[in-house]
């Protein structure tokens, strides 16, 4: 027999008589739901209220002359850290050999990095520290999300990942939503508004650690982290895990699509003429607020439906098909309320996407004992796109000047991403 056959058989023999790498079998009642809901809404709060509303008061009010190139650095070195930091994190949570058990720990430590992170973005003054602020912030949500996301395997049932994916996929979206709401209508001071954000985060994660029960993996079953294990922890070789690297490479591009679409909306809106540059804000509002209601309910819908089914693969393709519809109202027709459709559709396709496709990546992951390392490798491919985005807006519009182009860019990505989806045959 293949020697690397042999040691795969030894490992998976290996998991099956060790609790905390077991097939999870439990449900999970509704009460444990909702509150995994509540901690990844806090997920919201440190990247979309803070890229959206938060960073660029910050840098306004330090920075009056140069606000765009500092946004774009901030958010690019932010974005990089987020890249590192979820993988790296989620391959140490897979060793972690506390009582506590493998991601309470990781929770304890994010919930920490956050505090520290909300209280050096409230007192900054220089953009250095706003820097280093934004960075903390970006580390301490990635932390959070690495250990949350690896719950799902760790913990949901196959019958109900979908259900479970739907609601940790749209809490970040709709608790964005709320913090946006919040930080407009009742905080207002941004300083104060970070510390708030903070104290209503770790709230929410608290409450989910009081239903969130781990077995703790034994220090005998634990493998050893090495310094080559960094670039292991970035890496899955895509010719020995082909259909985990189609997930990944369309959920790369889905992402890429949502990411580029509600980063510059705003100046969208304005190229169109539907709104000048002083009301455009009022037009981002109402368009993400119909975005992430039509996410809300076909998600969780979706994630019911696929439960009930035991079917994926439709679902994400039918989510990324259906997205396509929305960008390309988006491009023949930029008429305010045909706009408002397409804010609908593709969130519509998006929710429908998101309901699926953590339960699609969970049942592919290669083994028990990486599930958190292999789940932070996926989160990459939320926090890629933030990168790729800004080089394909930059060649679209500074370059060409023209928002069809970028669309139409998007448009081809999410149709590649319904038919990366096809040759999958391990999961329906």
């Amino acid at each position: 027999m293949d020697t690397s056959l042999q040691n795969t058989e030894d490992e998976l023999n290996a998991e099956e008589t060790v609790e905390a790498l077991a097939e999870p079998t439990q449900r999970k009642t509704w009460r444990w739901q909702i509150l995994y809901w509540f901690a990844n809404a806090t997920i919201g709060f440190g990247n979309i209220v803070f890229y959206t509303i938060l960073l660029p008061a910050k840098i306004a009010s330090i920075l009056p002359a140069d606000q765009t190139n500092a946004f774009i650095v901030i958010s690019g070195v932010g974005a990089v850290a987020s890249l590192l930091t979820n993988p790296l994190v989620g391959a140490l949570s897979d060793r972690t050999t506390s009582p506590l058990g493998r991601r309470f720990p990781w929770l304890l430590v994010g919930m920490a990095f956050l505090l520290l992170a909300m209280l050096v973005l409230a007192g900054a003054s220089t953009p250095i520290i706003l820097g280093i602020g934004s960075v903390c912030l970006q580390i301490a949500i990635n932390i959070l999300l690495a250990a949350l996301s690896a719950v799902i395997p760790d913990q949901v049932p196959i019958s109900q990942r979908a259900t479970v994916g739907a609601f940790g996929g749209m809490a970040p979206l709709v608790g964005g939503l709320l913090g946006q709401i919040l930080v407009g209508q009742v905080f207002r001071d941004i300083n104060t508004a970070f510390l708030d954000l903070g104290l209503i985060s770790v709230i929410c994660l608290l409450a989910f650690s009081l239903v969130l029960r781990e077995s703790a993996l034994p220090k005998e079953a634990a493998q050893p982290f090495r310094l080559s294990d960094l670039g292991r922890s970035l890496w899955l070789n895509p010719l020995t895990h082909p259909e985990f690297a189609l997930v990944w490479m369309a959920r790369t591009l889905v992402f890429l699509a949502s990411t580029t679409i509600i980063n510059y909306l705003f100046y969208y809106l304005q190229a169109e003429r539907l709104f000048s540059p002083t009301t455009a804000a009022t037009g981002v509002q109402q368009f993400f607020s119909v975005y992430v209601i039509a996410i809300l309910f076909a998600s969780l819908s979706s994630g019911k439906a696929s439960d009930l089914l035991q079917r994926r693969k439709p679902f994400v393709i039918g989510g990324s098909l259906l997205m396509a519809v929305g960008v390309g109202l988006l491009i023949v027709a930029p008429l305010w309320p045909v706009v408002l459709v397409a804010s609908a559709v593709v969130g519509a396709g998006f929710g429908v996407y998101l309901s699926c496709d953590l339960a699609l990546a969970s049942q592919l992951l290669p083994a028990a004992r990486h599930r958190g390392k292999d789940f932070g490798l996926m989160n990459m491919a939320i926090f890629l796109p933030m990168l790729l985005a800004t080089g394909i807006a930059a060649i679209a519009l500074d370059q060409l000047h023209s928002f069809p182009v970028l669309l139409s860019v998007i448009l081809v990505g999410v149709l590649i991403a319904a038919v990366l989806i096809l040759p999958i045959k391990s999961v329906r």
